[in-house]
């Protein structure tokens, strides 16, 4: 074995043996390489293999910390990324729900103000069914009205009619009966004038 080989195995087998508990934590809480106390882990680790690499110029060892650390450096970028796109996605989905939510509450005073107007419209409708109904019964009654003044006109004027008939016929019936006496008393005075003439006629 070489020289450069002992530092590096002793390094390797030291924080194989200080992951353990790491390693342990991993699997019951099922966190992978992005978890941060492993991501902090494995940055001293690698930084610990450059150090010890570089003061026994074991280049490999250096490599492997350098490679570990690229590593963990691009794996915290993809954290922070991952990270910045959840907070996006959070604010996405936030905003996804504000808009929902507005439109839904649009959407119901959008119906709120239809089924408004649709009240509205059936209470128009109703006030002027009922007001023609009321033009319409107060035409009927002032037709009642207007026929019973005209038929009680008419019966007026009927009776007056009869009464005047009436009153003539009584009136030609008198006038008649006048007309009768005259004529017996022209008659009776035709009489009396014969007797007085048949008188001085007797008397010569």
């Amino acid at each position: 074995m070489q020289i450069q080989q002992i530092p590096r195995t002793a390094v390797r087998t030291g924080f194989r043996a200080a992951r353990l508990p790491l390693t342990v934590a991993e699997t019951v809480f099922r966190r992978d390489e992005e978890w941060l106390p492993t991501r902090a882990y494995e940055t001293v680790e690698s930084r610990f293999k450059q150090v010890v690499g570089r003061a026994v110029r074991d280049d490999e060892l250096v490599e492997e910390g350098i490679l570990e650390q690229a590593k963990t450096v691009q794996l915290g970028k993809a954290a922070t990324l991952e990270s910045q796109a959840e907070r996006e996605r959070e604010l996405a989905d936030a905003s996804f729900e504000e808009r929902r939510k507005a439109d839904e509450e649009q959407r119901d005073r959008i119906a709120k103000q239809s089924e408004a107007r649709k009240r509205a419209a059936e209470q128009k409708r109703s006030e002027e069914k009922r007001q023609a109904e009321v033009a319409a019964a107060t035409k009927a009654s002032a037709a009642q009205n207007a026929q019973a003044a005209t038929e009680k006109a008419i019966a007026k004027q009927e009776r007056q009619a009869r009464s005047a008939k009436v009153q003539a016929e009584r009136d030609a019936v008198h006038e008649e009966r006048r007309a009768v006496e005259a004529e017996k008393d022209v008659r009776k005075a035709d009489k009396k004038v014969e007797a007085a003439k048949a008188a001085r006629r007797g008397d010569r």
